[in-house]
């Protein structure tokens, strides 16, 4: 498992991530937060301390997606294996004292990374819903 980056190693890339993504006009990009707790196999880790915050990113690519049937007994993973590129994962460690702080910064670049999306066109859904109901009727 790779190590964990530091807060402004993460910030950095996380906004390459989302601007990829964005530029790409596909794909997502998972956000998950976890609160950690102490054992005594962590405790060896001075960077976690009591209430620390996991904070993770992906890109959405699987590392080991599930075989699909294609023509002739070969399978989907096998020929697209050479052409993925591998999972990008992102983590970092938030202590305590630095949660405000960083959920700040966070939030900013989580804004910035979404100013590229489409907002959904969803008139054309109750229109077609409206037109099934009245010929219901």
């Amino acid at each position: 498992m790779a190590p964990h980056l530091s807060n402004d190693e993460f910030f950095a890339s996380l906004s390459n991530l989302l601007t990829s993504t964005s530029q790409k006009t596909q794909g997502s990009v998972y956000l998950t937060q976890k609160r950690l707790t102490t054992t005594a196999s962590s405790s060896t880790d001075p960077s976690i301390t009591e209430g620390s915050i996991l904070v993770r990113a992906t890109d959405g690519k699987t590392q080991n997606p599930k075989p699909t049937k294609v023509a002739e007994g070969t399978t989907a993973s096998k020929v697209t294996k050479s052409k993925k590129a591998a999972k990008l994962k992102l983590s970092t460690i938030v202590s305590p004292a630095d949660l405000e702080a960083f959920f700040i910064r966070y939030a900013d670049i989580c804004k910035a990374g979404m100013a590229g999306l489409k907002k959904r066109d969803r008139s054309a859904k109750k229109k077609g819903k409206a037109k099934a109901k009245s010929g219901k009727a």
